[in-house]
């Protein structure tokens, strides 16, 4: 039997047809409200931003749902996980740091009528362990406490590119996004003992040590103190790596790593992913688990980056489903689908046509590997059936909640207008007869 993933355009028509107002119908179709029960507690697993980033999902794209939840008696909290430092100015590699930064981009208690909370805690250290006995790659995986602990959980995903990831999704919301700090340094399997970065070959004389500029902000690089700047070179302790790959800088930039095994990593990575999203999944209930995916602002790289990008490819629109793997699948194929956008990425790589794997090009590897492994796991379906539904006709429905047929805004005007009186100015509104110059002049270049 084919999953059924329910999808709305992102085309705007009226008020019912906006983007909030397709999410929330969309919500009531795939029967989210069936993955928990009045009085449950309900994690919205979403992303929030790096700081700077512009991309991520809008706050009241979230707001909705937290709204939904609480239509149906759940009890809502927005949450995300610490990251690992991978990124030297990373804005969220602490709980209090990532408050921070949230709040910057609008989210907050307030924004989500319900609390905001970072789930593996101040350092990213509270977790739960789970074993994987049949995992492709990874053994075991470490989920976010506050995520283990909840309820039921609803993964609101921003569709779009990944460096790593190829592409994020419903599933790498899940793998990384609910996994603590040493569950993303885990999955991001840099300590791996044939393909880790610590096993590469290491070349400390492609630093030029204190006379680089940027040398003491790869001096503190490394929580563990693996990387040290010298005068004229860099020196790494393969011993004290933890493997939390902020080493990607000097990596990068200066190429002080070198190793055939890069590739394995990056495809392995990919496989790790599945791994862990289908051990989350099984450790919650798949039954207790809803997505809800917003295919919109489709950059090429994640929101995890302090910055966007332009979009490679056309917005998509919503898509809701109970099946992790459906609804990343149809969100794929939809883009595979559409055309690229003239000046982005996807033009630089030679993707810009229908038909064209979108991600698969600007990243070199298969935007497949990690749908087909969470699905050869049994966490999902590959096979699906896209259903799209019509948009509501009740304009009411989705209006402010001062609003109803009986109280419309004339309503809530007239109140004014008898204290006040009208707002046309005393002898009315003065106008010309016509325009002192004509249309036609007026529409001349």
């Amino acid at each position: 039997m084919k999953s059924p993933v329910y999808y709305m355009d992102d085309r705007y028509r009226g008020p019912t047809s906006s983007l909030p107002a397709k999410a929330q119908q969309l919500f009531d179709h795939a029967k989210l409200n069936e993955c928990f029960e009045p009085g449950d507690s309900v994690a919205i697993k979403c992303h929030m931003g790096e700081w700077n980033n512009s991309g991520y999902l809008r706050p009241i794209l979230i707001r909705v749902i937290a709204d939904k939840i609480k239509e149906h008696g759940g009890r809502p909290f927005v949450t995300d996980t610490t990251t690992a430092p991978y990124y030297f100015y990373g804005g969220r590699s602490t709980a209090d740091m990532h408050l921070k930064t949230a709040a910057r981009n609008g989210f907050t208690a307030e924004t989500m009528g319900c609390p905001v909370i970072i789930s593996d805690g101040l350092y990213g250290t509270d977790d739960v362990k789970i074993d994987i006995p049949d995992g492709m790659l990874l053994k075991e995986a470490f989920l976010a406490k506050g995520i283990a602990e909840a309820d039921s959980m609803i993964v609101v995903s921003h569709f779009k590119g990944h460096g790593n990831g190829v592409y994020g999704g419903s599933i790498k919301n899940i793998a990384i996004g609910c996994s603590s700090k040493r569950g993303k340094i885990n999955v991001h399997i840099c300590k791996h003992q044939k393909v880790g970065w610590d096993t590469w070959d290491f070349i400390p004389d492609n630093c030029i040590g204190e006379e680089c500029p940027d040398w003491i902000v790869c001096n503190n690089l490394c929580p563990a103190g693996a990387i040290k700047i010298k005068k004229d070179h860099a020196e790494f302790d393969p011993e004290k790596c933890i493997g939390c790959f902020g080493h990607q800088r000097p990596l990068f930039r200066c190429r002080l790593w070198e190793s055939e095994k890069m590739e394995d990593w990056r495809s392995w990575f990919l496989i790790a992913m599945g791994d862990a999203a289908t051990a989350y999944l099984r450790y919650m209930g798949k039954e207790k688990v809803g997505h809800l995916t917003y295919a919109i602002d489709i950059a090429p790289a994640c929101d995890c980056v302090p910055g966007t990008d332009r979009p490679v490819i056309p917005n998509l629109g919503v898509l809701a489903s109970r099946d992790m793997v459906a609804i990343d699948m149809a969100a794929l194929d939809l883009s595979v689908q559409a055309p690229g956008i003239h000046g982005s990425t996807a033009e630089d790589k030679h993707c810009m046509h229908a038909g064209d794997e979108k991600f698969s090009a600007i990243v070199g590897l298969s935007q497949w590997v990690t749908p087909n492994t969470c699905a050869l796991l049994g966490s999902g379906s590959k096979d699906y059936e896209l259903i799209e539904p019509a948009v509501s006709e009740d304009e009411s429905e989705f209006a402010h909640p001062m609003f109803s047929p009986e109280k419309t805004s004339g309503y809530y005007l007239s109140k004014g207008m008898k204290k006040f009186g009208s707002w046309t100015p005393p002898g009315g509104y003065k106008y010309h007869d016509k325009p002192k110059v004509s249309i036609e002049e007026l529409s001349k270049r």
